[in-house]
């Protein structure tokens, strides 16, 4: 069973997390990053597949938002306050805007939409995009590999006090009988 779930994770991990690169992304890049830990996957290609999935998801956001543009923001109002936001934050700090918004809890997705839907130049944007993502994409496998070695530092120590808590029960088993064996006598 965990041999065949290696194998699946093998074969379909940098697919995965590239996926979840599209959506947000922190939590895929850390899976793959326990993965490649465990030698499943390989570090570099986790961090290409975060960083290509991180482009791909924040372009078609960005373009749908260019096709789509004001009405569908105003049929969304839970957007419209992010919407506005990003407005304001666009206007104030300009291409700081493109290249981080990805570092902006819950601003991931409506970003790119939000500035496609202002005719932001498509190429202006993947440029400015391509630098965030990169930044982003490293930033997060290099604390995801280091938070992936804390995690299998924690494991070990679990599975030590585990051991130590087997031993516990057996030896508090043994004085139990013991006891139940001499108050019988």
């Amino acid at each position: 069973m965990v041999d065949s779930l290696s194998q699946l994770i093998a074969q379909y991990g940098y697919l995965a997390i590239a996926a979840g690169c599209f959506f947000e992304g922190e939590t895929a890049v850390l899976l793959g990053m326990v993965a490649a830990h465990k030698s499943i996957l390989v570090p570099v290609l986790v961090w290409l597949a975060a960083t290509l999935g991180t482009i791909a998801g924040d372009n078609i956001w960005f373009h749908v938002g260019k096709r789509m543009g004001r009405p569908a923001l105003a049929r969304r109002p839970h957007w419209h306050a992010r919407a506005t936001r990003v407005e304001a934050l666009l206007e104030r700090y300009g291409a700081l805007i493109m290249i981080g918004f990805r570092f902006l809890y819950a601003m991931r997705s409506v970003t790119p939409f939000v500035l496609g839907s202002l005719g932001v130049s498509a190429w202006r944007f993947l440029f400015y995009d391509v630098i965030g993502t990169l930044i982003w994409s490293t930033t997060v496998s290099l604390v995801a590999w280091h938070l992936a070695h804390a995690v299998d530092k924690a494991i070990a120590h679990i599975h030590n006090i585990e051991q130590l808590a087997l031993v516990g029960v057996i030896i508090a088993i043994a004085i139990g009988g013991l006891v139940y064996y001499l108050r019988r006598r």
